[in-house]
Parts: structure tokens; C-alpha cells; sequence
């Protein structure tokens, strides 16, 4: 391979397009990138047909090149808050509900059926399970993609998990090395540091990965200061962190970055060309060039493909001047190469028969036992919902909600039933309304996200509260926000937004269930 070729397969990379075009053909062709990742806001993902005809023509893509090198095809679909595939496939509860059920072969379960589904559309490795610990319930970044807060559920849970996709031939991702779940600063926004000593790690954080680090193929690094591993450089660009991860923890496997367009990296280096050469350079086999930046003040910043051309350049540059020496690249390449060689064939790049929905019967029944399990009464009195059925009844929820909340029913639980739906900092108006509605009606069922977060929605919640009106609170996302508003009739908790824990919630309050 030449070095152009060789540097090609580090970059996985995200385009723009619900088809191969000239823009993947450009990555493809040109670079010879080693993958791609989707993402809804880029590639539509629209159903699996079109998700299917989008990774055969990548993979079609890679056939005119001289070593014609199959493709890793990567998303996020850890189920939950982060599913970038939702029409025609099963949407599965996240980890803290599956954490919550208390049955690690439902993670077995829910993980073999998401691979089989993501084979089905030629999609050969998942961004998945986070292994991170909600340790910081007051500063929950991860939140309920966690699998819960003590390190051995963690790893219990995150072990069937991998059995699973092991069984689906899928190639799951470890992620976020050393650990993001104690930091009150998400590395999306700005640089976190985890002040904790080795040793506190080694109990807590890091247990995880010890435990699993030798059944996985790939582990994700975290945009992390962790001065008790690297007291200057963030995680992704620190070889002593990522030589503890080969020498302390005994990782074989290809180590990704985290995407590099993410504020953490933009403030530890003075270009995302010197931070690939970095990470590379720290023990990053693998760069993620893609996703978007979540700041509002840089709310567009996005690789495009001359970012990813001028990315590509730097590295080729830096081996050619020996900044970088062949030999680092070679074993980057190589554990690239041999992860392909185990899991992707070039019959994978053939067309299956598929229906419209790769969703089954038996996945959406692994879905709804985990929600239904999961749901918990947090407080108050479960008699009232006897009478749900009678009382004019006012719905009111985040528009993030909306759809699954009428989909699953919610809205005929009544004869009575009006609703309001407002974003997750609703406005001056969305809580008059909510006000007015509520005192039109005899029980206002109120569906929180995040409102621990966001202060307008909290404000919306306790308004309504301070109306006497018997209320029913759902917490859809942190377990944190239960804890806010304690007068409530009755306040349930799903550990997660989707569909099935939506229906969970309509069972309960319909009688349907205990």
C-alpha cells in the first residue's frame, strides 16, 4: 500500500447524501477512506431500504479501487436518546432501562436483534455499548446511556452486550475510554477534567474496561483531562493514557478517537490537522471525522470534504517528514485491515431482500418487556389511576415527545383529552397556556426531558404544580428530574424516551398492567 492508501484507512468520515455520490466517491475513491458513519442529518435514513441502497453503493464505491478494501460502515444506535435509525427499525429502550431490569440476558437479547437489524442494511459496526458510569447524578452528561452507576452492573451488562452483537457478527465499539460518566463538562462543549487518583479509576471508571477490554474489537477514547493518566493532554491525544490501555489493560483491538470536530479537541490543539497528527501519533488507530459541533456559536461546524482532504494531507505530510513514522502507521493500518478481514466479506456488499421494516415481531417483544420492566413508580399513589379514564384530562410534554406520545395511545386515555406540546425551554406563552389548559381539566399528565437542564421547562412543570390540579409526572429522560418536583398525585420514571417505554406508560395508566 502507499502511504496515501495507508493513511486513507485510518479516516472514518461522515458525507452528505441518502445515495453514494460524487462527494463518496471523492472520500472513496481519492482518499481511499476506511469508513463511513451516518448520521439522519446527513444521510437521511429515511427506511431501511434506502439505508440498505446507501451502503451498497459505498461498498460499490470501493470496488473500483485498486485494493478494492471493503468499507467499515459505522452509526450510533445504542438505542434510547441516541438512535440514528428509527423508521422501519425496532426502537429499543437505552442502557440505564435496560440496566434497570435487572435481567443482563435482555442486553444480550436487544443487542443480538440491533446487530441482526444493522446487518440487514449492510451497516458491519455499531458505535456501541457505552460503558461510561453515571456516577455524577447531579451532573449527569451520560446519563441514562449509561447502563447505571455501579462499575460491576456496568460491566455485567455491557458483557451480554457484547455477546449479543457477537453473535450478530456485528463489530460493537467500547466507549468512552478512560470514562466520561463522573464529568460535569461535556466534551461536546468544552475540555472536562476527572480529578480522581489512579486508583480511585482503577475502582470506578476504568473497572469497565478492564474487565471487557480483551472481548472487544474496538474502544472509543474520550476527550478527557485525566491528570492522574496525563496531567497535560486530553485522553484522545495522550500516549501514556492510551499505553495504559495496551500495556495495563491488554487491548488488542483498533482504538478510535472520538470525533475530532468536538470544542474538547478545538481548545487542545491549534488546528484539527495537528490534532489528527496528534491522536495518531498517541495511539489512535482509527479518527472519527464526523458529526457536528453542539455549540450554538458553532452550530454548523462540520468537516466538510476539503476539511477531510486537508486532514488526509497533514498525515501523509507528517509520515513523509517522519513526524509520524511508518511504523506507527503500519500498525494502525494492520489492526484496521485485520478487524476487516474477520468481520466484512465482499459478499456483504450483495444485495439482501428485505421488506420496508427490519423490525420483527420478537425485537419489538425485547423492546417492550425491557420498558415495561423497567418503569418505575418513584412516588405516590397508584390507586389514583382508577379513575384516569373519567376525568377530563390535559396532556403536556416537550414536542420531542410528541410523536411517540401519540402513537402509543396516550392521547385516548381519556374521553376528554386536550394537549400542548412546547420545546425543551418553552417560552412565556407555552406556560400561560399550559396554565389555562390545566385549569380546564380534572388531571394534567405532564412529560418531562431533561428539566433538571433546562430551566424554563422545570419553571413550566412547577407552575402547573402550583395550580392544586392533581398532576401525574412521567420522567422520560435523567432519573434526576423525578426528584424535582416531589407534590405530585403520581410520578412515574421510563429511563428513556422511546416508543415502547411511551406504551409502557399507556398500559399502566390504562390498567392494563400492575
Amino acid at each position: 500500500m502507499t502511504i496515501e492508501e495507508k493513511v486513507g484507512q485510518l479516516l472514518m468520515v461522515h458525507f452528505h447524501g441518502k445515495m453514494a455520490n460524487q462527494d463518496s466517491k471523492q472520500l472513496i475513491q481519492n482518499l481511499k477512506v476506511g469508513g463511513i458513519i451516518y448520521y439522519t442529518w446527513a444521510n437521511e435514513l429515511s427506511c431501511p431500504h434506502q439505508v440498505q441502497n446507501l451502503s451498497l453503493g459505498l461498498q460499490k464505491q470501493t470496488h473500483k479501487n485498486r485494493l478494492n478494501i471493503p468499507l467499515l460502515i459505522a452509526v450510533d444506535q445504542e438505542g434510547g436518546v441516541v438512535s440514528r435509525l428509527q423508521y422501519g427499525f425496532t426502537d429499543f429502550p437505552g442502557n440505564w432501562a435496560i440496566g434497570r431490569t435487572n435481567n443482563p440476558l435482555l442486553a444480550q437479547q436487544s443487542a443480538y436483534a440491533l446487530g441482526q437489524e444493522l446487518k440487514a442494511v449492510g451497516i458491519n459496526m455499531n458505535l456501541a455499548p457505552v460503558i461510561d458510569i453515571n456516577t455524577s447524578s447531579h451532573h449527569p452528561i451520560i446519563g441514562i446511556r449509561s447502563f447505571g452507576s455501579d462499575p460491576y452492573t456496568v460491566s455485567l451488562f455491557a458483557d451480554y452486550t457484547l455477546r449479543g452483537y457477537q453473535q450478530a457478527q456485528m463489530i460493537a465499539t467500547l466507549k468512552h475510554f478512560p470514562g466520561h460518566g463522573d464529568a460535569c463538562i461535556d466534551s461536546h462543549c468544552h475540555l472536562p477534567s476527572l480529578q480522581k487518583s489512579q486508583k480511585e479509576l482503577e475502582s470506578t471508571d476504568l473497572l469497565p474496561f478492564k474487565k471487557l477490554a480483551q472481548d472487544v474489537e474496538v474502544i472509543m477514547t474520550a476527550h478527557l483531562l485525566v491528570p492522574a493518566l496525563d496531567p497535560k493532554r486530553c485522553s484522545t491525544l495522550s500516549e501514556p493514557t492510551l499505553t495504559y490501555l495496551r500495556e495495563n489493560l491488554n487491548f488488542q483491538g483498533v482504538i478510535l478517537s472520538d470525533s475530532l470536530s468536538m470544542q474538547a479537541i478545538a481548545e487542545s490543539c491549534p488546528s484539527f490537522e495537528e490534532a489528527a497528527i496528534q491522536a495518531l501519533q498517541a495511539g489512535c488507530d482509527m479518527l472519527l471525522l464526523g458529526g457536528k459541533s453542539l455549540l450554538e456559536s458553532h452550530s454548523m461546524l462540520e468537516f466538510s470534504l476539503s476539511d477531510i482532504q486537508r486532514i488526509h494531507h497533514a498525515l501523509v505530510y507528517a509520515v513523509k517528514v517522519g513526524r509520524i513514522s511508518e511504523q506507527r502507521l503500519n500498525q494502525a493500518v494492520e489492526r484496521i485491515l485485520n478487524l476487516k478481514k474477520r468481520y466484512l466479506s465482499i459478499s456483504q456488499t450483495k444485495k439482501l431482500s428485505i421488506q420496508q421494516h427490519v423490525t420483527t415481531l420478537d425485537h419489538q417483544k425485547i423492546a417492550q418487556c425491557i420498558a415495561s420492566t423497567a418503569l418505575q413508580i418513584t412516588s405516590g399513589d397508584p390507586t389514583c389511576l382508577n379513575s384516569v379514564h373519567h376525568k377530563q384530562l390535559v396532556v403536556l410534554a416537550p414536542q420531542l415527545l410528541a410523536q411517540n406520545i401519540k402513537n402509543a395511545s396516550l392521547l385516548e386515555l381519556s374521553q376528554k383529552t386536550q394537549s400542548w406540546f412546547y420545546d425543551l425551554a418553552p417560552s412565556y406563552h407555552d406556560i400561560s397556556a399550559a396554565q389555562y389548559l390545566t385549569e380546564q381539566a380534572d388531571l394534567a399528565l405532564i412529560f418531562c426531558y431533561n428539566a433538571w437542564k433546562y430551566e424554563a421547562q422545570a419553571a413550566l412543570i412547577q407552575a402547573v404544580l402550583d395550580l392544586g390540579k392533581p398532576v401525574i409526572l412521567v420522567s422520560t429522560r435523567d432519573p434526576i428530574d423525578s426528584s424535582l418536583f416531589p407534590h405530585t398525585y403520581l410520578t412515574l420514571t421510563t429511563f428513556s424516551p422511546s416508543l415502547f417505554s411511551m406504551q409502557a406508560v399507556y398500559k399502566l395508566l390504562a390498567g392494563e398492567c400492575k
